[in-house]
């Protein structure tokens, strides 16, 4: 899985403490820990902010960096979980979580622009934005939704589990 990370007002809100791991030299030059844990840490807030997220109040070239900011966080994860799972049976567990998630709520996530990859990561519409009308964003990324509240626990558990000295 290759990664491609915009370096979005977003994406350094999600990884908050941590923004300097979200792309670029940095990453490539942090341990599996440090990565597992930014990248779960980023992944919790992602589902708070989007949860709070006023989708009608912002423009379709808002929603759409922050639709792909949630799926480069998601891609990271997952592929930082896999690299740090290898050594640890309850991470990899978490990031077998996620990828049944996301397949599970594909067809869901394909209403709002996202696609789900064989392997569990996520590819997000060019145009997801333009083409998706704002309601939907807002029904799906709902304080009450089931995905996001497993997907929250499933990240919570890989910062649990990180044995990570930053």
């Amino acid at each position: 899985m290759s990664v491609s990370v915009t370096n979005s007002l977003s994406i350094r809100l999600f990884y908050n403490h941590y923004s300097s791991v979200a792309s670029g030299s940095t990453r490539k030059n942090s341990t599996t820990g440090t990565l597992s844990f930014a990248d779960a840490t980023a992944l919790r807030n992602a589902v708070r902010n989007l949860q709070d997220y006023k989708f009608e109040d912002v423009t379709k070239d808002q929603i759409q960096e922050k639709l792909k900011a949630f799926t480069d966080t998601m891609n990271n994860t997952l592929e930082s979980a896999a690299k740090y799972g290898k050594g640890n049976s309850s991470v990899k567990h978490a990031a077998s979580t996620i990828k049944n998630l996301n397949t599970q709520y594909a067809s869901d996530l394909a209403k709002i622009g996202i696609t789900v990859n064989k392997d569990g990561s996520m590819s997000l519409y060019e145009n997801a934005a333009k083409n998706y009308s704002v309601s939907k964003f807002s029904e799906f990324f709902d304080k009450d939704s089931q995905y996001l509240s497993d997907l929250y626990s499933a990240a919570k558990r890989i910062t649990r589990r990180v044995d990570v000295r930053i």
